[in-house]
């Protein structure tokens, strides 16, 4: 889920994760996509590309354009530059295997001249192989997700049907100046609720949503920073 105002982005994910039919709740779905650059990523859908877990391959790409010949200059770049070299690199990868993919990538954070943030899309099909969309450009705000929505469309739309879409939502619970932390809150609200409408579900099988929320939010000065994370270690991996 990502959610876009003047002050900031934030985005957050669950931890589930669906391999072979077994699910597991410890999954990392949110991360920053390049150190040094204020642009983070979230992955929905299929976690594996190419036997690979998706967030590997990211952080592959991220640690690929931060140093050496061929980085971004991190003074001078616009974040739909870095989603197309990133769709670039995916479609390299492997054709036949990313073709089979059912992943969404929403990608969101500043451009190097800009005041405000954007979000992108960034999708799998088998039509083009890797397809990019802008969801909200810099004079625009509102509430995107993917994967499990129609407990968010219930909450946000007075016609809501059931034809499974999840497009980007109308901003019916956000505003261009809603202060960072209050999207913040707004966030931890909508995902909570997603998470428990999925649990409490008997039709819902497998449970596909779930686990602990990681959540990051970026802005213009501070850039990415973490509000909430999974730890690696502990009693606490794994639950909530």
């Amino acid at each position: 889920m990502s959610i876009s105002v003047q002050d900031g982005v934030v985005l957050a994910s669950d931890s589930a994760v669906e391999h072979r039919g077994q699910v597991y709740y410890s999954a990392e779905k949110t991360m920053q996509l390049i150190k040094g650059m204020p642009i983070g990523v979230l992955v929905a859908g299929d976690a594996a590309i190419n036997n690979k877990a998706f967030i590997d391959v990211l952080k592959d790409f991220g640690a690929q354009n931060r140093n050496g010949h061929g980085s971004f200059d991190k003074s001078n770049f616009t974040v739909e530059a870095v989603v197309r070299r990133l769709q670039d690199y995916l479609r390299s990868m492997a054709p036949m295997q990313v073709a089979k993919l059912r992943s969404t990538l929403i990608i969101a954070g500043y451009s190097s001249h800009s005041d405000t943030p954007e979000v992108w899309n960034l999708v799998f099909d088998s039509s083009d192989g890797v397809s990019v969309s802008q969801i909200w450009s810099p004079i625009e705000y509102g509430i995107c997700w993917e994967g499990a929505g129609e407990c968010l469309h219930r909450l946000m739309s007075d016609d809501f049907t059931m034809d499974g879409s999840n497009e980007a939502s109308s901003p019916t619970l956000v505003t261009p100046g809603m202060p960072i932390h209050d999207a913040v809150a707004l966030t931890r609200f909508l995902m909570d609720a997603t998470i428990g409408y999925v649990r409490f579900r008997a039709d819902l099988q497998p449970k596909t949503v779930g686990g602990p929320i990681d959540m990051a939010v970026i802005t213009r000065h501070e850039g990415f920073r973490w509000v909430q994370r999974k730890k690696l270690t502990g009693p606490s991996l794994g639950t909530r």
